[in-house]
């Protein structure tokens, strides 16, 4: 992976190699992705292939330090009837023939009001930031057209390191640029990779067919989630199943997402892109300033996803109920290497619905209210 970026407004071009941080957490950029957090995680596998879930740290218990623990017998870690059909995607558990199966994820950072191409991801990762910024990853799915891009933040290298994708972004601070790069990404970024990208209204847009024809892929991400099998419950604990969620967001437009029984989705209704998905989940993280210009002091905040933290997840029809299921609990990701693992308030892997996550990076203080169910 080369070192490429480009400036975005006042901000200014990196270097080159030499910024390159050692992957295993120096202190230097990587200081500025996770705190120089030590933990590694085991990854969580997709459906076809079993899930190792990293142990829910105690109060005492650092969330670095956690040892990995393999899942209960009674947790559904994976789907043996969908093992059976044959090979699965990694970010969806969905059956896909071998050779999308192996393919590498491509990673687009999308901010604007009216992003495009998000409802053909398998993962989105939406940071609660000014502006709101989308981390759109496609693994077993294409989209002609992604954008607005945006510039790299801080929060990128956080969440992409793991999937080690094929990563678009148009420019960056030099700072946040050496951030992305001293991780497992490969950079695409517009500075080098300008014929991905084609220029609109609105801004830059890429093809994710353009960037992985183009560009030398790694091996296809790890799974991210652990599947329920038909029948099987979201949590082993306090599930709920509304039919809509309102999620209000200090500072931003609230969001409303119902419940769509025929195709078992949560659909995005206002605040946001009208999207579709298997499971929407709250996220709540800690927010650090960074600046984008210390020459003129100007500032964001980025939302910071090692660690551990509350969560909220909605998924789709469990025993019980007669619309979404929703659970609460508890996040984890011990580092860098690790996948975030999701649990309930008993401390077990939640077993997430077969098909695409949305995922809301929130600083505390957000709130949920539920209607139905």
């Amino acid at each position: 992976m080369s070192a490429r970026g480009e400036g975005d407004g006042d901000m200014t071009t990196r270097g080159g190699w030499a910024r390159r941080a050692a992957a295993a957490c120096s202190c230097g950029a990587i200081a500025v992705l996770a705190g120089c957090s030590s933990g590694t995680g085991s990854a969580a596998r997709p459906a076809s292939g079993g899930v190792t879930s990293a142990a829910a740290p105690s109060a005492s218990q650092p969330a670095s330090s956690a040892s990995a623990a393999a899942p209960s017998a009674s947790q559904p870690a994976s789907s043996a009837s969908a093992a059976a059909a044959g090979p699965l995607a990694p970010l969806t558990g969905l059956p896909v023939p071998d050779s999308v199966a192996q393919r590498p994820a491509v990673a687009v950072a999308v901010a604007g009001p009216d992003p495009v191409g998000l409802s053909a991801a398998d993962v989105v990762f939406e940071e609660m930031a000014s502006p709101v910024r989308y981390l759109a990853v496609f693994q077993s799915g294409e989209a002609g057209k992604v954008g607005p891009v945006a510039s790299t933040r801080p929060t990128d290298g956080q969440v992409l390191s793991v999937l080690h994708p094929l990563t678009s972004y148009y420019g960056g601070t030099s700072a946040f640029i050496s951030v992305l790069d001293a991780t497992k990404i490969i950079d695409d970024g517009y500075a080098t990779h300008a014929s991905f990208y084609a220029a609109g209204a609105s801004g830059l847009t890429v093809s994710t067919a353009a960037v992985a024809a183009g560009s030398t892929g790694d091996a296809p991400p790890p799974g991210l989630f652990s599947y329920r099998d038909p029948g099987a419950a979201l949590a082993s604990v306090k599930e709920a199943h509304p039919t809509s969620v309102r999620i209000e967001v200090p500072g931003q437009q609230a969001q409303r997402w119902n419940f769509d029984a025929a195709t078992d989705r949560w659909v995005q209704t206002s605040g946001g892109p009208r999207v579709s998905v298997a499971n929407l989940v709250v996220q709540i993280v800690p927010f650090k300033t960074v600046y984008l210009s210390r020459k003129y002091g100007k500032t964001t905040q980025s939302a910071r996803v090692v660690g551990t933290g509350a969560v909220t997840v909605f998924s789709g029809t469990t025993p019980g109920g007669t619309g979404g299921t929703e659970a609460a609990g508890s996040w984890f990701k011990p580092g860098l290497a690790g996948v975030t693992n999701f649990f309930d308030t008993a401390k077990i892997p939640m077993s997430f619905g077969a098909g695409p996550t949305w995922i809301v990076l929130a600083p505390a203080g957000t709130r949920t209210s539920q209607t139905g169910g």
